[in-house]
């Protein structure tokens, strides 16, 4: 069996971000990796090497949404699991000078951490990925008991679908009384959550992840309304549905609406959905009711399209506020 620690990290904050919290406002629950990115100028030729960029910076779901999280000035801590190695360390010491609480992290002697390998064209859109997240799978129910103080402490908790279908099923039965932010992530990865609907207090997906979850189409304004109505009929308390560059929809009982999008100077596409939950999750902290909550977090996710890296660096309450003003 590997060893384990826990990783008590020295907590430096910046600019929009807080020092680490006894007691945090947000607990996040999800994968955290480094990602390797490569942008072509044009089509990436494939069989061939294409010229282009490449970085290499921390990412993952859960580790996005928490910086995201600590940078809009919320009190964040991130349970995640990486190895002993170099990405791991590098991902901890990131999210440490982000301001965000890793002491409840997971590292495991041996492995490799979760990596994420992607290759993007002209315009900021996926063209090839790879992950290697199966550590993630580390992440089990005898583990998180051991923080579930930290969980029940929270005012919200957050999870991405990119935990292991068992840990999910744990999490959203621990305790009937924390409030669930949920990012479905993928197609594959949403089905997860499809006995745990009712358990989930925001649901933040795209239009496959809804059309996959409710089973409906979802190829308009329209359509995505009644899919997002679905899911609040099967249980979830608030939908909020992305559909890039039209906007997003949002879903509340038998209420719903939709947003438009600004138009924005796409970068990288990733980690602007990461983005979109963390602007809710503040919102939810404000008590704003989503009509209000939705441009914010809209803003967020237009801010980080712009960055080449899956966060924005300079995201703050104040950034967001001159977006929307």
């Amino acid at each position: 069996m590997p060893k384990t620690h826990h990783c008590a990290e020295t907590q430096t904050p910046v600019d929009g971000a807080v020092a680490a919290p006894t007691q945090p406002s947000v607990v996040v629950v999800g994968g955290a990796n480094m990602d390797i990115i490569a942008q072509t100028p044009g089509a990436p030729l494939a069989g061939d090497s294409t010229p282009g960029a490449i970085g290499c910076s921390p990412g993952g779901v859960g580790r996005n949404i928490a910086e995201n999280l600590a940078r809009l000035g919320l009190p964040t801590a991130l349970l995640t699991v990486l190895a002993d190695d170099t990405f791991g360390h590098a991902v901890l010491a990131d999210a440490a000078q982000c301001g965000i609480d890793t002491s409840g992290c997971l590292v495991l002697a041996g492995g490799r951490s979760p990596s994420y390998l992607a290759v993007h064209g002209a315009q900021g859109e996926l063209a090839l990925a790879v992950n290697d997240m199966d550590l993630l799978d580390a992440l089990t129910p005898a583990y998180l008991q051991s923080q579930w103080a930290r969980v029940q402490q929270a005012a919200f908790a957050v999870l991405d679908c990119n935990l292991a279908a068992p840990t999910i099923d744990w999490l959203l039965t621990r305790s009937p009384s924390i409030h669930w932010c949920v990012d479905a992530v993928s197609v594959a990865k949403c089905h997860k959550l499809r006995q745990h609907l009712h358990r989930i207090h925001t649901l933040k997906l795209n239009a496959l992840e809804a059309q996959a979850l409710s089973g409906l189409p979802v190829d308009s304004i329209a359509q995505a309304r009644a899919a997002a109505l679905a899911l609040c009929a099967a249980g979830v308390g608030q939908v909020v549905l992305s559909l890039g560059a039209q906007g997003a929809v949002w879903a509340q009982g038998r209420d719903a609406g939709a947003c438009a999008a600004r138009p924005t100077a796409v970068v990288n596409t990733a980690g602007a959905g990461d983005a979109m939950l963390a602007g809710l999750v503040y919102a939810q902290l404000q008590a704003w009711p989503l009509p209000q909550a939705l441009p914010w977090a809209m803003a967020c996710a237009e801010l980080t399209l712009g960055s080449a890296s899956a966060t924005y660096k300079d995201l703050s309450v104040q950034r967001v506020r001159e977006m929307l003003s």
